[in-house]
């Protein structure tokens, strides 16, 4: 059979079979065949060292884990004919793309290049000549290692109007002007690199920007000296799980535009007021998974246009003790924002009744709040009435087991409700007004401790003789089971039936007896325990008078939220590679709020004022000890200013390292007393190395000794 008859019969079997199975192409020179996937319009060839022919309705192809050293325009010589618009390169051994690589493909929509670690960048620039600038929108270079970029990469592209991706390679700085070449980058993103500094000069088009899981320490400058924005149509901007230590009002200016705001994962201890100032068009704020914020002022939130506020993840206490140390205030937190629709607190501490109440008296017009996992026991039964407009509730992941019965009356507006993972033991006809059950599209009340008695017979007739199950999504009836009683524990609710009969037939006889036995052992309880157990009510009696000499502020016990700093660092500077490099990137990686010299001191001020004041900012001290420690005449000062702390705080103070072991020659008579009366860990490489990192933080985070503290 000829070639050409060869390839019409393989293109008629991938029509006939709708391209769901193996396309193939020949090959002339060998008279073999090789296979590639197509799937509607798309084709994916691996395990190739060419490109072969393919059906004419292909518009994507997929180029996967091949051997293609070189790309040019012979390349593609199989498919010149075929109308590709998106193009996908990955894994492919690829160190050439020549210049007239996709001369034959006008159409090409997007372009990815990804995991192709060898690939000449170079040679890359030259070929996107060959693109179609009127077509190319969207290109990816993902994943390929690099360190940075040539100043004029996106030449050839000048007057595109592109989406462009640089995830996940390994860049140290974001130098914007090299986009400057292209007429409308609409979309940026550079996240998952190593990037420190950021210069935003040339991103005058782009309205999406993600510089999330990097290293930048600090709000990038986005004015240039005329305080005129670099970035005048960017909306949406990520920051997201960086280092960056904190933000004020002059953090955001120049960004007029500005509608979403994401910092998750930064290292804010505080959120001062006014944050928001320069935002006015702002609309969503995310600021999760800060695990130091320990303060928030008073109008930090303050805002005429946000519509949305996720805090989630932050373990923030709102809590008695916060107030009055002024750390956060429940009545003016949300006032300044008139238009919140939308709160998330979820995984904070929110189990103050009071505090709770007071929190949400301001958010009339919330029409989604989530406070999954948030410590909640008790909800006010007056917090709606506040909230007339809220359509989605989530109280998932509390310990709520109770509610007034008045607490979900005229909610006209609620369509979810979520009350899985609590500590329900009934629902029962008082539990939801009629009108709520009818107007809920989701009710979710599975992973709840169900008592299967007579109690639960109202809900279990309802479900089964309305439509209610299908409004509890698909976890029914698989997670809803019986807790109590002991022979029905795992029993699904779904298999319970109880009867009239047995739940009219309680025993008034057996249920007075069953009471009044009951009081007796109570009462024969307290007697012995008031015989037997008279120490442990004297010890009861202590600490009950402590907590409260300690309300009046006779004396206070210190914690790490006492500190600005986990800990302070002191080395030698010939050791600041290791300290920088790794030290600090562990330290920080668990959370832990770390202060070293040439990064966090006041910039002017003597560095000898400024040690004493940073070491009294700290909770611990880190003392890093080596051969270059011991023969520097300034550590051995900063030794002397070390044991004046542990002097007046205790031993548990220091964190001692050995990062090198010291000669003896070198050992001198203060650092020899303060390793004989304090303990010290020994750092190596490789094995016993995780020990030594996991030792090093329960140390940090190890309580100061308290002193012995009579009250009587």
């Amino acid at each position: 059979m000829s070639n050409v008859k060869l390839n019409y019969v393989c293109i008629l079997i991938c029509f006939a079979v709708g391209y769901n199975d193996f396309c193939c192409a020949n090959e002339n020179s060998r008279k073999k065949y090789t296979e590639c996937k197509c799937i509607k319009a798309t084709a994916t060839c691996s395990g190739l060292n060419y490109i072969p022919k393919l059906p004419p309705n292909i518009t994507k192809l997929i180029l996967k884990n091949n051997i293609l050293t070189v790309i040019n325009r012979s390349s593609f010589r199989n498919i010149s004919s075929v109308n590709i618009k998106k193009l996908w390169f990955e894994n492919n051994s690829m160190e050439i793309i020549q210049v007239d690589a996709f001369y034959d493909f006008e159409y090409i929509a997007e372009l990815r290049i990804t995991n192709e670690k060898l690939l000449n960048i170079t040679a890359l620039k030259s070929s996107f000549q060959s693109l179609t600038i009127g077509t190319i929108r969207s290109l990816y270079l993902e994943k390929n290692d690099w360190y940075g970029l040539a100043d004029d990469m996106f030449y050839h592209l000048v007057g595109a109007n592109i989406a462009l991706s640089l995830r996940r390679n390994l860049l140290h700085k974001l130098n914007s002007s090299i986009f400057l070449p292209i007429a409308k980058l609409k979309k940026l993103q550079v996240e998952e690199n190593e990037i420190v500094n950021v210069d935003l000069n040339g991103l005058t088009t782009t309205g999406f920007l993600d510089l999330s899981n990097n290293n930048i320490y600090a709000i990038p400058n986005f004015c240039n000296n005329n305080d005129e924005t670099f970035v005048p149509k960017l909306r949406n901007l990520s920051l997201a799980y960086n280092a960056i230590r904190k933000i004020s009002k002059e953090s955001f200016k120049c960004l007029e535009t500005l509608e979403s705001l994401n910092l998750d994962g930064n290292r804010f201890r505080r959120l001062d007021n006014n944050i928001l100032a320069s935002l006015h068009n702002l609309a969503k704020l995310i600021i999760g998974d800060n695990q130091q914020l320990k303060d928030i002022a008073p109008f930090a939130f303050n805002s005429s246009s946000l519509q949305k506020l996720h805090l989630y993840r932050n373990n923030f206490r709102f809590s008695k003790k916060k107030i009055i140390e002024k750390k956060f205030n429940p009545q003016t937190i949300f006032q300044t924002i008139p238009n919140l629709k939308e709160l998330d607190l979820s995984h904070n501490l929110l189990n103050d009744f009071f505090i709770f109440r007071e929190l949400f008296a301001s958010t009339r017009n919330i029409q989604k709040l989530t406070l999954v996992s948030s410590d909640i026991t008790t909800i006010p039964d007056d917090l709606f009435r506040n909230m007339p407009h809220i359509k989605s509730l989530n109280l998932e992941g509390n310990d709520i087991e109770r509610w007034n019965e008045s607490l979900f009356d005229n909610l006209p507006s609620m369509r979810k409700l979520y009350l899985d993972g609590n500590n329900i033991h009934i629902i029962n006809e008082t539990s939801f007004p009629s009108n709520l059950f009818k107007s809920l599209e989701v009710l979710e009340l599975s992973d709840n401790q169900y008592r299967c008695t007579c109690e639960m017979k109202w809900f279990l007739d309802t479900i089964r003789s309305t439509n209610l199950s299908t409004k509890m999504q698909k976890n029914w009836p698989s997670r809803y089971t019986c807790y109590y009683p002991e022979h029905l524990r795992l029993t699904l609710l779904a298999n319970y039936f109880p009867t009239i009969a047995e739940c009219n037939s309680l025993n008034i006889v057996y249920l007075i007896i069953i009471t009044a036995c009951s009081s007796v052992l109570i009462l024969l309880f307290f007697v012995i325990m008031t015989f037997q157990c008279q120490i442990n009510f004297k010890n009861a009696l202590y600490l009950f008078r402590l907590k409260q000499r300690m309300k009046r502020g006779y004396f206070s016990l210190e914690s790490s939220d006492d500190y600005e700093f986990d800990a302070f660092v002191v080395y030698c500077d010939a050791d600041r590679l290791w300290v920088h490099g790794v030290l600090l990137k562990h330290l920080e990686n668990c959370n832990l709020n770390v202060c070293v010299h040439d990064r966090d001191f006041d910039v002017g001020e003597p560095i000898l004022n400024s040690v004493g004041k940073y070491m009294a900012k700290s909770w611990k001290i880190i003392v890093v000890l080596s051969n270059n420690f011991a023969k520097s005449e300034w550590c051995q000062w900063e030794i002397a200013l070390v044991q004046e702390r542990r002097r007046r705080q205790g031993k548990e103070v220091l964190v001692l390292v050995m990062y090198q072991q010291i000669d003896s020659k070198h050992m001198i008579t203060p650092l020899k007393a303060l390793l004989d009366t304090t303990p010290y860990l020994s750092y190596k490489e490789g094995f016993g190395e995780k020990l030594f990192w996991t030792a090093v933080v329960k140390d940090i985070h190890k309580p100061l000794d308290i002193p012995p503290t009579s009250i009587f």
